[in-house]
């Protein structure tokens, strides 16, 4: 099998292997936190690695801790700098805010995926 050449915006030619390595790796995740209509945080950022994402799955499918303890958990681990965890511990009892919070940091760490049905 041979891979395909692909252009980018930068119209330099690279393949497709190339591009998808260029995808991995941490991703920082920029998530500004109002509650409100006060800003509370300008951007509360998460660094999401491969191995972070994969556990999160794992442990929220398990049936051995609960969606929400596996979530918390996801976003305690990856929030940094280590100086916002007890902001975001707070943020959390909050009701409402990981379901805002938690699908913000999983979009933003995956890459753009795009289906066409032709």
């Amino acid at each position: 099998m041979t891979i395909p050449k692909i252009e980018n915006k930068e119209s330099k030619e690279t393949t497709t292997l190339d591009f998808i390595k260029s995808l991995q790796g941490k991703k920082a995740v920029i998530v500004p936190i109002t509650l409100n209509g006060v800003l509370v945080h300008k951007g509360m950022k998460f660094d999401v690695s491969a191995t972070d994402y994969n556990k999160f799955i794992s442990s929220s499918q398990s049936g051995k801790v609960s969606i929400v303890a596996a979530s918390k958990d996801f976003l305690m681990h990856t929030v940094t700098p280590d100086s916002d965890r007890q902001l975001l511990t707070e943020i959390l009892k909050v009701t409402g805010t990981l379901d805002h919070i938690l699908p913000k940091v999983i979009d933003g760490a995956a890459p753009n995926m795009e289906a066409a049905l032709d």
